[in-house]
């Protein structure tokens, strides 16, 4: 995998430069392009896909910026225009699915087809939840591991939680702390898309594994309502890592949809 250079950061991706448009993954919170490596394996030799790691993440660049769906929003659009691509399948995951309905909505000609894997147009909470916010990421900050454990732990599936919790976890520790606090406090208070989601055009899917503790049923549903062209499928047992603890079903309906 090579590194490209955007706007001073390196950011570490593959491409494997097949013909037709292509498919950029984009993994969520805490992820790396590792995330998709059951996506690599159905793809790569059909499809022109495209993975990367996210500046901060995996093996990309990690300055001790501020972490802002905006930013990363700048940062995938210029790699784009820097790989000479001028439509794409978006992919997003989580996070990446947030970044995904953004670049969507401020760049509507790059995009042909947008999905979106147990993700939400924001966390936008009330006045009460607010305050409870902003204590959950000073707790955070206190007790950094513990909060870690036990967003991980909602994050996998059960029944991989032996095999899985352990490796995400020690990778998560890799992750320099000050950046996965400013993408938590992004992710959780900055940011909402649901009054510009009438402006997705595209065809849209979202997928949403039914066991997710992340992401609930009325987030993935409120995205459907305002998304003009959406269809939601729903992945029976599906974790909130859908796409890797259910691939084989998410594969499916990823290739179905994008061959329509």
């Amino acid at each position: 995998m090579p590194f490209i250079t955007v706007n001073q950061l390196k950011i570490f991706y593959y491409d494997n430069k097949l013909e037709g448009i292509p498919l950029l993954f984009i993994h969520g919170w805490l992820g790396s392009s590792l995330e998709w490596s059951y996506q690599l394996y159905h793809f790569n030799f059909k499809n022109h896909i495209i993975i990367l790691d996210l500046p901060g993440f995996g093996k990309s660049d990690k300055p001790n910026i501020n972490y802002s769906v905006e930013f990363f929003t700048k940062q995938i659009i210029d790699f784009l225009k820097l790989l000479g691509y001028s439509e794409v399948f978006i992919i997003g995951h989580s996070l990446g699915g947030l970044i995904a309905q953004n670049i969507t909505i401020k760049k509507p000609k790059l995009i042909k087809k947008l999905i979106l894997i147990s993700s939400t147009a924001a966390i936008s909470p009330t006045t009460k939840e607010k305050v409870m916010v902003f204590w959950v990421s000073i707790l955070f900050k206190l007790f950094y591991r513990n909060f870690l454990k036990k967003i991980i732990k909602q994050i996998i599936s059960p029944e991989k939680e032996n095999r899985e919790f352990r490796k995400l976890y020690n990778n998560s520790l890799e992750l320099p702390k000050a950046i996965v606090l400013s993408t938590f406090k992004s992710m959780t208070s900055k940011f909402n898309l649901k009054k510009e989601l009438f402006k997705i055009s595209q065809p849209t899917l979202i997928i949403y594994g039914t066991e997710d503790k992340i992401i609930s049923k009325s987030m993935v549903s409120d995205l459907n309502d305002l998304i003009p062209i959406s269809e939601l499928i729903f992945i029976e047992n599906g974790s909130h890592r859908a796409m890797y603890d259910n691939h084989i079903k998410v594969n499916e309906v990823i290739e179905d949809f994008i061959n329509k």
